[in-house]
């Protein structure tokens, strides 16, 4: 990763993950279509925060600059999902699911500090709106993250009695935010791991 910031050149060689924890209200609900093999589809709320502290980074004159990223992010899910169901006792079976899932991303906000050895670089963004074109936000409607994303979805889960506990992973194949200009083709692309306990009606 290259940077130009007031003409100088820092240099950083490792490209910064940004992980983002939180919770969710989920209901889901199955369709029978053959024995063991259902539809599952409903609704999933979900927040997250988190960010990155960033590391430090130099020019040739060994000035340095950091960036440290939070974000902010509420989401609507929709899973659509082939789930089978293997029994394994009369309280206890084992579910394997597979499908697509739909993201609406109705609030998704960022705030970046910028530290530096020189005190004129260091500043701070406050929180922008990373879903609005408008000019104190990101500016320009090319530069806006995606409100809508699909992603394929896998995992699988137990259901003991009337609770289920679970374990799924999400891979979208909408990035979050993606931009072209010339060979210049930034994307941030988004991975999911959610953990959820559940009651069955």
């Amino acid at each position: 990763m290259q940077m130009k910031i007031l003409g100088g050149e820092y240099y950083n060689k490792y490209d910064t993950d940004v992980v983002l924890g939180g919770f969710g209200i989920d209901y889901i609900h199955g369709f029978p279509i053959v024995k063991n093999l259902f539809l599952e589809t409903g609704g999933s709320l979900n927040f997250q925060t988190g960010g990155s502290d960033g590391e430090r980074v130099y020019n040739a004159d060994r000035e340095w600059l950091k960036i440290k990223e939070q974000y902010r992010n509420f989401n609507l899910q929709i899973p659509v999902d082939f789930a089978y169901h293997i029994r394994i006792s009369d309280n206890v079976s084992f579910v394997l699911f597979l499908g697509l899932n739909l993201r609406l991303n109705m609030i998704y906000r960022m705030k970046m500090s910028l530290n530096s050895s020189l005190p004129a670089l260091r500043d701070n963004t406050g929180w922008i709106n990373l879903l609005s074109s408008s000019e104190e936000n990101m500016g320009s409607s090319s530069l806006t993250w995606n409100w809508f994303q699909v992603g394929l979805t896998c995992g699988f889960g137990f259901n003991i009695n009337r609770i289920y506990v679970g374990l799924n992973g999400i891979v979208d194949f909408i990035p979050a935010f993606g931009y072209s200009e010339g060979d210049y083709k930034p994307k941030i692309n988004s991975e999911n791991v959610k953990l959820s306990v559940g009651y069955n009606f």
